[in-house]
């Protein structure tokens, strides 16, 4: 451990993309958050991020390896999650279309507009949960893609 990363808490989690494991990592990740922060909405609101990008994660997962990873800064209560999985090039390009369209501008914005689409959309899915993450906590939403590995990840500070 270096000397830059004392005091700072962090957990990772790995397991295949099963929905059932999803609730317990949220509440795992929540009580996590309640005592490595005082801020407790702050903390909730970071568990429903980290829910979030883990059903995104298990929704599109096409390999048996769903990662994430939170970080806390305790000093300076910046928190960091990641959501790594693996995923399909169709998957990967549907994802891409959603996070460019819900990551420029203003979020408040952005989330609106998912809303108005998500309700004329016909085929069940609402794809509101990026523009969600990123309007709730206010945070540094940013994605990265190699080959067939994609990583989310959310930065609040």
């Amino acid at each position: 451990m270096s000397e830059k990363d004392i005091g700072k808490g962090y957990i990772e989690l790995r397991f295949g993309p099963r929905w059932k494991y999803i609730a317990c990592a949220r509440s795992f990740i929540q009580n996590f958050l309640a005592i490595s922060i005082v801020d407790q909405t702050k903390a909730d609101k970071i568990a429903m991020a980290a829910s979030e990008l883990l059903e995104n994660a298990v929704k599109y997962a096409s390999g048996e390896d769903t990662h994430i990873s939170v970080n806390v800064s305790p000093k300076t209560e910046k928190i960091s999650v990641q959501v790594t999985n693996i995923a399909t090039p169709e998957s990967i390009k549907n994802l891409e279309k959603v996070y460019d369209k819900i990551s420029r501008g203003n979020s408040l914005d952005a989330y609106v507009s998912q809303m108005k689409e998500a309700a004329l959309r016909s085929d069940g899915k609402s794809q509101l949960g990026l523009a969600r993450i990123r309007y709730e906590t206010g945070g540094d939403l940013k994605m990265e893609i190699e080959k067939n590995v994609v990583k989310v990840s959310i930065d609040i500070g």
